[in-house]
């Protein structure tokens, strides 16, 4: 059963106050408890805003969700691989736990993919400057660069003779 006391202190707890008014009926004293207006208003105005503040901080979560969707999407779409995923965070709220966040299996084919066009520029070499530089620019930047390093590796005289023939190749690669 809820006291009189016991209501005023919950009433108190949250806030509010109550006006307590005292009367006689049928030869027994009653009590009649009433919220104060002016505390509930104020009550329901912290709702309010505690609410609005809810509301914006989820919206706030959902456009950074959506911002990180397309950054994936964008990542899937120009390097054909999947973005690192953000690591979980400690306990202290940082989440630089070190390392990286690779799949062995994207990189592999990633590797292979430059691997084959590095094979082609070293073919096009002997069909002359103009042939590398086409290929070149249907690559990314990223497999640009990854061919020219594993075309230098493999064949460092092949390499040696396109620099020579076209000593502006660096430009190529933005």
């Amino acid at each position: 059963m809820l006291t009189p006391e016991l209501a005023e202190q919950y009433f108190s707890q949250l806030g509010l106050s109550n006006d307590l008014k005292r009367s006689l009926e049928d030869g027994q004293r009653v009590r009649y408890y009433r919220l104060n207006t002016k505390d509930i208003a104020f009550a329901q105005n912290v709702l309010n805003y505690r609410l609005r503040q809810s509301e914006e901080k989820e919206t706030k979560r959902q456009e950074e969700q959506e911002r990180h969707a397309a950054y994936a999407a964008r990542m899937q779409a120009q390097y054909r691989i999947k973005p690192p995923s953000t690591p979980p965070k400690h306990e202290s709220g940082d989440n630089n736990r070190g390392g990286m966040d690779t799949d062995a299996e994207l990189s592999d084919s990633w590797w292979e993919r430059v691997k084959y066009y590095a094979r082609l520029v070293i073919e096009g070499v002997e069909y002359g400057v103009y042939a590398v530089k086409e290929l070149l620019s249907t690559l990314t930047i990223d497999e640009r660069c990854g061919v020219m390093l594993e075309f230098e590796d493999a064949y460092p005289q092949k390499f040696a003779q396109l620099v020579t023939d076209a000593p502006q190749w660096s430009e190529w690669m933005a």
